[in-house]
């Protein structure tokens, strides 16, 4: 018997890591921003992470997360069943609520590790981490590394510039989430995570990606603040640390143009240049529709005036590339309180799961990187990125969540969940009556 639990065990253990082989291999070699593949790679890892579901234990948070999507849901389907614009899809939407709930599923399975699952995932992630990094940049030297591993893949190898971007995305991920299960636990784990951060930043810098680049600057400094200032007895410092992440895009769209007032200090690096006149525009589309946005996906239809953002006759990849902004330009203030709240319940749970823990300064640099990712692209619910943002929370929870721990006290209470459902209740009602009774009028 006790044999047969082990076995059991060591299988939950296998397929947990299987989730992060399979989405780093497909990093590595094929991810390509098309849909039909990463969806087929969702329904793989959805595969993989579906039997250890029935290891984990929901006790009374579950409702805090079926409010949690039925106020997203709510906020959602209200703005393309009460357009506020012709621009908001109803198709586009129903794409995306599937993606977010597979994700989701692959996410709880991957809570509350157990011993077993932690030993297995502290070094199994910095095999592939270190891996990923060498075999990336041997790749780079001209090895050809990618064509030698092609008939282990079914899909498409892809060396478009998005994909190096993607790489580097997920290496640096992966990089924080393998520290994260090492650091401060002996001399020579310490020692193997440095080798981890070395490896990891050099493939990064040998990349074109420049908002991974910025992201391993910014974490970094996260990571090396949190070793000399622990978060526990800091709440606010740190919540304002991550919160300001929203009240960045907050400002601007309150002081666009911003292109003037930086122009003397701006580099004249195009990725810079751009986002700035992208958020410039976008900042000045929510001022017109401050209240309710344009409704979900607009920016995927939405026209770009020539000589308004460079080049442009639509936003680039069809998001503004800032997760706060298309939140705020798809459902105006509402979008922004929803998000906001949700941060603002994320950082909650961290908090308190990660006073005592040692690890914890390489957690927070995690949730950092992924965040700054996040808020200077990748905005947006195709299949590839949505997979990016499940990979990033199921690193999260991973590394910060232990078997048998209980949850945190406010996920089991009513407040929140009732927060979240009168938020839904009220953009219903927003977008009707806007509909109903004010438009055109």
């Amino acid at each position: 018997m006790l044999e047969d639990s082990l076995c059991k065990r060591f299988i939950q253990a296998s397929l947990a890591l299987a989730v992060f082989l399979v989405f780093t291999g497909y990093v590595f070699l094929n991810a390509r921003l098309n849909d039909t593949a990463g969806d087929m790679v969702l329904l793989i890892l959805l595969f993989l992470a579906l039997p250890r579901l029935s290891a984990t234990r929901f006790d009374r948070t579950g409702t805090f997360f079926i409010a949690l999507f039925w106020a997203f849901l709510a906020l959602t389907l209200a703005s393309v069943l009460f357009p506020p614009s012709p621009f908001a899809k109803l198709n586009w939407l129903l794409i995306a609520l599937y993606r977010l709930v597979f994700s989701s599923i692959i996410v709880f399975a991957l809570c509350n590790l157990s011993a077993l699952d932690r030993v297995l995932l502290r070094w199994g992630l910095a095999a592939l981490c270190l891996l990923l990094a060498v075999l990336y940049i041997c790749e780079q030297q001209g090895l050809g590394i990618q064509e030698s591993l092609e008939r282990f893949t079914p899909l498409r190898l892809d060396q478009s510039p998005w994909h190096d971007k993607n790489y580097a995305f997920w290496q640096l991920l992966l990089m924080w989430g393998s520290i994260s299960l090492l650091w401060q636990r002996s001399p020579f784990c310490n020692i193997a995570a440095l080798v981890v951060l070395f490896v990891s930043v050099t493939a990064i810098f040998v990349s074109t990606s420049e908002s991974s680049q910025l992201a391993v600057a910014i974490s970094t400094v996260v990571f090396l603040f949190a070793n000399g200032v622990r978060s526990k007895g800091h709440y606010a410092l740190y919540y304002c640390l991550v919160v300001s992440l929203v009240l960045i895009p907050v400002l601007w769209v309150c002081l666009a143009p911003v292109k003037p007032l930086l122009a003397d200090i701006l580099p004249q690096i195009k990725a810079i240049t751009n986002r700035v006149e992208l958020y410039d525009y976008t900042a000045s589309l929510i001022r017109k529709e401050l209240v309710l946005g344009y409704g979900f996906g607009s920016t995927l239809f939405m026209p770009i005036p020539k000589g308004a953002v460079g080049w442009q006759h639509c936003f680039p990849g069809g998001h503004t590339h800032n997760l706060v902004l298309q939140f705020f330009i798809d459902h105006g203030l509402l979008g922004l309180v929803f998000l906001s709240a949700v941060l603002s319940f994320f950082f909650h749970h961290l908090y308190h799961t990660l006073e005592d823990n040692p690890q914890a300064p390489a957690i927070w640099a995690l949730l950092m990187a992924g965040l700054v990712l996040f808020s200077l692209s990748y905005a947006i619910w195709n299949a590839d990125i949505v997979l990016m943002y499940c990979m990033w929370l199921a690193l999260i929870f991973a590394v910060s969540s232990r078997h048998g721990r209980p949850a945190a006290d406010w996920l089991s209470s009513s407040r929140p969940s009732l927060m979240l459902i009168l938020l839904g209740i009220t953009a219903f009602a927003c977008y009707s009556v806007d509909y109903l009774f004010l438009a055109g009028k």
